[in-house]
């Protein structure tokens, strides 16, 4: 078996690996078809060359001289469709012919001459060989540099594609020449398919430098290897420098690996080696990092100070959740959450997204269509235009969108290879544990400072209750002989705001003293019907409906019953009187209910469990989003005499449920605010906290029809 065959048969087996791997690829391939065909064509060819040089039997030539013709069809078809109007129909009509004789002389014996052979492959590597050319007429007529310099490389592959299959065809003429076209048509196929999968310029060009890299760590192994080797005799000896050598090579691949990977990088990629080493400079600097505006100044100014990027910008979840602003920055661009939804949606599945790769995508579609697909890809393109981010790098912490990072060059479209795509990545995932160590901090501190405060006010509301109680029983052991008429009302007066103000104690006392309720198993329906009834009771400013939905056949869920019907009974009200202030007609409907909702679990994608979910719907004014951002601040209120504690205490209390208040709200259409409880089968989800209440003794509980 010479040397020809053997290059025949691996490059058989690569292009067998290259035509599965875009057969059923699961990202979109770009003429799918036409390109699995023309590698299944070439490995045929390679097959029945490898077959006949073997046997030499007439029945491999004539499936040989067959194979050169696929391989003619086979350029014709996908060059054809990757160069669309390329092909005259005087040039398809020439390759068809000649096909359509090959196809019947090989039947006949002409096969055993050299005339029908040559003229086979003459017809195959021609119609190779004008391909090439059309692409090198598609290169001078290319509009951008970017589409340029790709087909540059392309059409300099064909063309030593095309002479190196050419010089295969020395030897048969009694020429000795080395087989160099099967494996470099292999190479060249394999480079196409980068192009069509990726389409990313850069890539080609960091592909054949890692080749190089490897092609010069493996000569430099085997000359270690031979060192070691070829002086030794005596088989004994042998064996003993071959385990030496061996072991060697295990302690120096790796460090060799690197040293060539730093000097092939400096050579041929001096831009991306010197990015490299500024990110790592700079993800160095992060580790010392704490404040998110410092953050974002110092990764802005380090990447624009850099030759890669012309623009960056740092983008963080503002207090609200409403959206991503910049910090520092006034006046720059922001991400809404509601207008950008797509460009979110996507960072939030994805660590990146490339404007180019959106592009190309909106172009597969078909221009007529009018898909939620394309207006969603559209909605990306414009919103990476508006930041002026080229990539769009996703800041997570966990499954939360935590911030993102925009990266641009505008002197080129296509900017960045996929190396350095995953350089920036990994700087983004440095930036989101910047973050979360920020907000760590920040709660830290908010603890710290809460806690001492906390005490502070526990033990000044202690003392206010004593002489407020003075204040109030004196005034109460007023008579009517001790105060004229005209003054009683001022005494009346002094008891009223004495009992409001120790109601705001109270409130205050409850918000700052431990959780001391019971977990146990529970039917939630009885506090819903027994909250609306007293919603029902109570007098309004205005005319308040009270309704109920209560889905069927709930099962009971882990809660205390006294702290949930404090929660609900101040969500109830907040609503009632939300819908009644402002006017003396004002009112609405009130809906109290419960239903059976399913949720993501979190830290298992596509995992959901089912929970309860209680909610109080009303159709007041809603709520705005400044007012929003601060419901559950203590002592934050809009109401004239409110204490700004109901919500807080609400917050409190189901946390130790393990739940929280879900806000929901539209100006002028109304507020649901909902919580949702773990089932009693579920109670192996609840905190090592919420365990020890739930197995701490508590009264018998009737779950069918009681609390």
């Amino acid at each position: 078996m010479g040397v020809q065959s053997q290059s025949a048969l691996i490059a058989a087996l690569l292009l067998l690996a290259l035509a599965i791997n875009v057969a059923f690829s699961e990202r979109r391939v770009e003429h799918r078809a036409a390109f699995t065909g023309l590698l299944v064509a070439f490995l045929i060819y390679n097959v029945t060359w490898f077959l006949y040089s073997v046997t030499d039997s007439i029945f491999w030539m004539r499936l040989l001289l067959l194979s050169g013709v696929g391989v003619a069809q086979a350029c014709l078809w996908f060059f054809g469709r990757m160069l669309a109007g390329a092909f005259g129909p005087t040039e398809r009509t020439l390759v068809h012919a000649g096909s359509l004789a090959g196809v019947i002389l090989t039947a006949t014996d002409l096969v055993h001459g050299p005339w029908l052979r040559l003229g086979v492959a003459g017809l195959a590597l021609g119609t190779y060989a004008r391909c090439i050319w059309h692409l090198y007429r598609r290169y001078r007529a290319a509009e951008g540099p970017v589409d340029a310099t790709r087909m540059g490389y392309l059409v300099l592959g064909g063309a030593i594609s095309v002479g190196a299959s050419g010089a295969d065809l020395l030897p048969a003429a009694g020429i000795p020449f080395p087989s160099m076209g099967h494996l470099w048509t292999t190479v060249y196929m394999y480079f196409w398919m980068q192009v069509i999968q990726r389409s990313r310029l850069l890539d080609l060009k960091e592909l054949i430098g890692r080749g190089l890299g490897l092609i010069i760590l493996s000569v430099l192994i085997s000359l270690i290897y031979i060192a070691l080797l070829v002086w030794v005799s005596g088989p004994g000896l042998f064996f003993f420098n071959a385990l030496a050598a061996s072991v060697v090579l295990f302690f120096v691949f790796e460090p060799l690996k690197r040293v060539i990977d730093v000097w092939v990088g400096r050579l041929l990629f001096h831009e991306t080696y010197l990015l490299q080493a500024e990110l790592r400079r700079l993800r160095r600097a992060l580790a010392n990092v704490i404040d998110i505006t410092e953050l974002a100044e110092l990764v802005t100014e380090r990447l624009r100070a850099s030759r890669r990027v012309t623009h960056a910008q740092v983008f963080f979840l503002e207090s609200g959740g409403r959206g991503y602003v910049q910090p520092g920055v006034t006046r720059g661009p922001r991400l809404d959450v509601v207008r950008d939804r797509a460009l979110i949606d996507a960072l939030t599945r994805e660590r990146f997204v490339v404007v180019e790769q959106v592009e190309r995508e909106i172009i597969d579609l078909d221009a007529a269509d009018e898909s939620p697909e394309r207006a969603r890809l559209g909605a990306m393109r414009k919103t990476m235009d508006r930041i002026h981010a080229g990539v769009a790098f996703a800041l997570l912490s966990e499954d939360r969108l935590v911030g993102v990072l925009g990266v641009r060059d505008d002197r080129t479209r296509e900017a960045f290879s996929t190396f350095e795509l995953g350089l920036f990545a990994d700087l983004a995932a440095q930036m989101a544990i910047a973050v979360e160590n920020s907000e760590i901090v920040q709660r830290l501190k908010e603890r710290d400072r809460l806690s001492a405060v906390g005490e502070m006010a526990t033990g000044m509301a202690h003392e206010i209750r004593n002489p407020l109680g003075a204040i109030k029983s004196a005034a109460q052991l007023l008579g009517p002989t001790d105060v004229d008429p005209e003054s009683r009302e001022f005494v009346e007066v002094i008891v009223e705001e004495a009992d409001r103000l120790d109601h705001v104690l109270r409130q205050f006392l409850d918000f700052a003293r431990p959780y001391r309720g019971e977990l146990a198993p529970m039917k939630v329906q009885r506090v819903v019907e027994r909250v609306a009834t007293l919603i029902r009771a109570e007098e309004h400013a205005g005319a308040v409906e009270v309704e109920v939905e209560l889905a069927p056949d709930l099962p009971a869920v882990i809660g205390d019953a006294d702290q949930l019907h404090q929660v609900c009974l101040n969500l109830a009200r907040n609503a009632a009187q939300a819908m009644t202030e402002g006017s003396a007609d004002a009112g609405g409907t009130l809906t109290l209910g419960a239903r059976l909702v399913d949720e993501d679990m979190p830290g298992r994608p596509g995992a959901q469990r089912q929970r309860v979910e209680v909610f109080v719907r009303d159709t007041g004014p809603g709520i705005a989003d400044a007012v929003r951002a601060n419901l559950f601040i203590p002592f934050f209120t809009t109401k004239g005499r409110g204490t700004g504690l109901g919500l807080p205490i609400s917050q409190r209390l189901l946390q130790h449920h393990g739940s929280e208040v879900r806000v929901e709200t539209a100006l002028g259409l109304g507020t649901t605010m909902s919580f949702r409880l773990f089932l009693e089968q579920e109670a192996d989800q609840l905190t090592a906290e919420q365990r020890r209440l739930l197995a701490a003794p508590r009264p018998s509980i009737d779950v069918t029809g009681g609390w």
